[in-house]
């Protein structure tokens, strides 16, 4: 986690990079640990987002609010 680099970023003293990605393009990242963020939805075409997860270590679950984000119920 690079906390005193976002922080950079977020007072304005660090330039953050930019991805160009044109329609359809599949992106893959580790967005806990990359700050990122993505155009509005405009238009009649549903934006499709897949999250891929693992834990490699038993007995790991996703909390509450994950599992409401992710699948609309407990």
């Amino acid at each position: 986690m690079n906390h005193d680099g976002v922080a950079e970023v977020l007072a304005g003293n660090r330039e953050s990079k930019t991805l160009q990605a044109g329609a359809g393009a599949l992106v893959m990242f580790r967005g806990r640990n990359a700050m990122h963020r993505v155009p509005p939805v405009v238009g009649d075409i549903t934006r499709m987002l897949v999250v891929l997860a693992y834990n490699s270590t038993p007995g790991i679950a996703l909390s509450e609010s994950a599992r409401m984000t992710f699948y609309g119920r407990l």
